[in-house]
């Protein structure tokens, strides 16, 4: 048994049992000894006791069914059965003992709670029955259609039996979407590019979608999707999960009607099969869990009127109509974790996921521009996220039945190799034809290996007083991205691109590749917050003080076709940003019977800083320059001096408004 404190928040994998213990005359009970059991907690049985006012809180409990009970020498034991707790829920459960031997037991069995009258956070839980009954792949970015009011702002964000894509960020009543949050165990996955951690579904116990009111921990005022791991147990127990579809087993509306009007065709799918599974249980019984989990995932979807280039390594497209264009993802995942009741009172919990994956022929599926422009196979890249993983440590020290230590740190690895396709050698000209609305040959976007790391820590100290229950916490984030060993000057084929109509040239490109920008970052934070309950009213009372403040070291650009070798200094402070954000709640147990409660809550909320440093020394240059070209002798070679940006033989003036060096 471990005596806990209450503390006024839960963690992000955690719910609490709360509530008040009054005698049948109505006046309160201090002293009552509060016990909360549960297969789901690895020392089996929280206690905690009412304060003065009979109030009693018991945290960091993890989801599961529990019983309840309320001892006071000379009084009934009662007994509270069938409490289902979920994360980030407060379960509000009041008893009433009566004179009596303490050997006497009441046992009371009832719907479980299912009103927060003290949070005021908005959000929905997904159980593991749910995600294992929806025609969802599991994916945080697919919970989108689980929402209410939820939007992704793009059709590709959606997904209909575990196809779609990995990608993808929505946002409730207007938030914005990239304020989204990722939450694995308790921490936060995206990293300084706005990318964030792949997830395997079958590591999930449940998942939790906070929507809006967050409170003084949560960075933004965005979603947050916080994944609630599995943990073991005391029993051995495992799963598994097979799923398949091919192209028969799908279907489309395109009529003869639709197809006589001009429809090429519908995205159909090529082939997808996700297999996974987990093992969990005891090292050894109340003392260490394990839970392990594996998983391997292929899906293909084709894409509508876009086909491989019959003439790729030329300037010209031709569709090979026996070769449909189709995206490509896949991944594997490894995790394990572990939880330790180290001692009576300190809990150590670690988990480690590693998750090599790629898209392999990346943003196939959407189109770029005003004009809804495609992209031929060989004009996208093969996206590799390898390393890609994320060790999270948590420790819990109970130091009194009023104090509590909680520590977290982790790490997230998110290297993206961008490589060529098979189809595309170095010396392919990416080309856009205005007159094909199709961009192919190469990526105009470039060929480059990202990093992007993330190191989070979080340490919070929580006092416990009854009526108040006060935290403050540090959350300390450092973040790096960028190409930093990026050399090749080539990461824009030839560092050109050219734009025709109807095969006729009418436009050169030209880059100042190599450029490899890199910059690390710092964001960190305090916070402060109290839940004061009142009787029927509870006050929800934060605020977060934040500094960003942004690094970019001294880089070393090597020479490339058109740009001589470039050195920048390094730049501090670029920008240095800061923020001072309250954020204050009020839930009223309307009627008193933890049914029916009114919410309501303000709060300011800074945006997610995503990596785009203020002042890159090399940003003042311009990225690129555009010519007319008229290829008035039909060679489809630029004859003329790209570098001198005055009209010379088939070229007219550069149109950057920045010069390239």
């Amino acid at each position: 048994m471990v005596f806990l404190p209450a503390t006024a928040w839960t963690q992000a994998e955690t719910g609490s049992i709360a509530g008040v213990v009054r005698d049948t005359s109505g006046a309160v009970m201090p002293g009552v000894t509060v016990e909360a059991a549960s297969p789901a907690l690895i020392e089996r049985v929280r206690a905690s006791a009412t304060d003065n006012q009979g109030l009693y809180r018991l945290v960091d409990l993890r989801p599961g069914l529990y019983t309840v009970t309320f001892t006071l020498p000379g009084f009934s034991t009662l007994r509270r059965d069938g409490i289902e707790l979920t994360t980030g829920f407060t379960a509000t459960v009041n008893a009433e003992l009566r004179v009596g031997a303490v050997e006497e037991t009441v046992t009371v069995s009832g719907a479980s709670p299912v009103v927060d009258v003290q949070n005021v956070q908005q959000q929905t839980t997904i159980p593991r029955n749910t995600l294992d009954a929806l025609p969802i792949a599991g994916r945080p970015s697919q919970f989108v259609t689980l929402i209410p009011a939820a939007n992704a702002g793009s059709t590709t964000s959606h997904d209909v039996g575990g196809v779609g894509t990995d990608r993808g960020f929505f946002g409730v009543h207007g938030q914005r979407a990239d304020d989204m949050t990722f939450n694995f165990s308790g921490m936060d996955s995206r990293v300084f590019s706005g990318g964030s951690f792949q997830y395997n579904k079958a590591t999930f116990e449940e998942v939790v979608v906070e929507t809006g009111a967050g409170s003084a921990e949560a960075t933004t005022g965005g979603v947050q999707i916080n994944i609630i791991p599995k943990d073991g147990g005391n029993r051995l127990s495992g799963t598994l999960s097979a799923e398949y579809t091919g192209p028969g087993l799908s279907s489309d509306n395109a009529t003869d009607e639709l197809r006589a009007r001009g429809l090429s065709g519908a995205p159909s799918i090529k082939s997808y099969y996700d297999v996974g599974g987990g093992l969990g249980g005891p090292v050894k019984r109340d003392k260490l869990w394990f839970f392990g989990a594996g998983r391997v995932e292929d899906r293909a979807i084709y894409q509508a009127g876009n086909y491989y280039n019959k003439r790729q390594g030329t300037l010209f497209y031709e569709p090979d109509l026996s070769r449909r264009a189709y995206n490509h993802d896949y991944s594997k995942d490894a995790s394990l974790r572990l939880t330790w009741q180290a001692a009576e009172k300190h809990k150590i919990v670690a988990s480690d996921t590693q998750h090599p994956s790629c898209q392999c022929v990346f943003a196939i599926l959407e189109t770029t521009g005003a004009t809804n422009q495609l992209r031929a196979p060989e004009a996208a890249a093969e996206h590799h996220y390898d390393p890609q993983y994320m060790p999270v440590l948590t420790y819990t020290y109970t130091a009194t039945n009023k104090l509590l230590v909680e520590v977290n740190a982790s790490m997230n690895s998110y290297q993206r190799s961008q490589k060529r396709l098979p189809e595309t050698g170095v010396d392919a000209v990416s080309v856009v034809d205005q007159a094909l609305n199709l961009e192919y040959g190469s990526r105009r976007t470039g060929y480059q290996i990202l990093h992007d790391y993330r190191y989070h820590e979080r340490f919070a100290v929580s006092y416990i007083t009854g009526s108040h229950n006060f935290k403050v916490g540090v959350d300390l984030n450092h973040f790096e991205q960028g190409s930093k060993d990026y050399t090749d000057a080539n990461v824009i084929n030839l560092a050109r691109s050219y734009r025709f109509r109807n095969q006729v040239p009418n436009q050169v490109t030209i880059y100042n590749t190599p450029n490899g920008p890199y910059d690390t970052a710092t964001e960190n934070g305090v916070y402060l917050q109290d839940q004061w309950t009142a009787r029927k009213l509870t006050l929800n009372l934060g605020l977060r003080y934040t500094v960003y403040d942004a690094f970019i070291p001294a880089q070393h650009l090597p020479a490339g076709p058109f740009e001589p070798v470039r050195d920048f200094p390094a730049v501090a402070h670029s920008p240095q940003w800061q923020n001072l954000s309250p954020r204050l709640g009020v839930a009223y147990d309307l009627f008193g019977t933890g049914k029916t409660a009114l919410k309501a809550s303000l709060g300011r909320y800074p945006i997610r800083n995503v990596g785009a440093a203020v002042d890159y020394p090399s940003a003042r240059l311009a990225a690129s320059t555009a010519r007319t070209w008229n290829d008035s002798n039909g060679n489809y070679v630029p004859d003329c001096d790209l570098l001198n940006s005055a009209p010379n033989a088939s070229a007219a003036p550069a149109r950057t408004a920045r010069p390239m060096r």
